[in-house]
């Protein structure tokens, strides 16, 4: 497959649009085309239903590795959380796509689509969600979003990056309002819903390419996104609508000290703002932004934590 060496020859481009490094995030559209899983079975007519709408990071998706394609996988948090909860899990996920497009793009192609999708009935994931709602809404019991990072794919990792992510995040973020006015429409005020952001894996540039003069700079200033512009305005919008927002961000430990260091075993002395980067994504030692297993049983761990808090 073409997945690791597209997400290792982008990320290793300094300052190269975000685009090409956060196909990273969106490097699904290219890596599954040819590596395509089965659909599942709908979900039943009944029991009490975890509802999970995203991008790469719910439909689990996992780089090549091993020798085995990359693809969409059944080890993401979502699964981790439905089975923890009882929940009979109900995934509209589509690697690569953008919160604009979810709301009002094409159909999702099969290959990109997550496990435990409903059928296939043509039309935008807001449109498959919908219909998914409109039938089953009172067997709904949680909701989670994981959405955004995807609509700045056309920002560069520079002097621009802040102004183009403000120009670009009031659509995401208005994509998100409409998507998430569909939700409670259907559920009520009363079913949890759960909005996630996602870890600052460019953390972890400096651990990547040590050599880099400009890999801290890349760090510093894709924390300053998220921060200050990307996180807020997403916290914003679920908070409009009654939703919890989960600061992956934060919880991956992007926030600390950008001089303070940390030994580990496997990368060495490395940033400590990049310990969990490199310990629960695959970035530091590939190049590619996705949770391993261990990461997303700890986002699970964040989501839970939220809910029952």
């Amino acid at each position: 497959m073409a997945a690791r060496t597209i997400v290792i020859t982008v990320v290793r481009v300094h300052l190269v649009p975000l685009g090409r490094v956060a196909a990273a995030l969106a490097l699904a559209t290219t890596a599954l085309t040819a590596c395509s899983t089965a659909p599942v079975p709908p979900a039943s007519d009944t029991g009490p239903q975890y509802l999970a709408i995203g991008d790469s990071y719910a439909s689990g998706f996992r780089p090549a590795l091993d020798g085995e394609p990359a693809q969409n996988t059944t080890s993401g948090f979502a699964w981790k959380i439905a089975r923890d909860r009882g929940l009979e899990l109900v995934n509209v996920s589509c690697a690569g796509i953008t919160a604009v497009d979810f709301l009002e793009g094409e159909a999702c192609d099969e290959a990109r689509r997550g496990a435990d999708a409903p059928p296939v009935t043509g039309g935008s994931g807001a449109e498959e969600m919908t219909r998914h709602l409109d039938r089953y809404g009172d067997e709904i019991e949680l909701v989670t979003v994981v959405l955004g990072l995807n609509d700045l794919r056309r920002c560069s990792l520079d002097s621009a990056l802040r102004a183009c992510a403000q120009e670009t995040v009031p659509a995401t973020t208005e994509a998100i309002d409409e998507l998430l006015t569909l939700i409670r429409d259907r559920v009520g005020e009363d079913v949890p819903i759960l909005g996630l952001t996602y870890p600052d894996f460019w953390t972890g540039e400096p651990v990547l390419q040590p050599e880099a003069e400009s890999a801290p700079a890349i760090a510093d200033a894709t924390v300053d996104l998220f921060r200050r512009i990307l996180n807020p305005a997403l916290r914003a919008v679920y908070a409009k609508h009654g939703a919890t927002f989960v600061d992956v961000t934060r919880e991956f430990g992007a926030y600390g000290p950008s001089a303070r260091t940390v030994e580990t075993p496997e990368f060495g002395t490395l940033p400590a703002r990049a310990e969990d980067v490199c310990r629960w994504t695959y970035f530091c030692a590939l190049g590619d932004p996705h949770p391993t297993s261990a990461g997303h049983t700890e986002i699970a761990r964040i989501v839970q934590e939220a809910l029952d808090g």
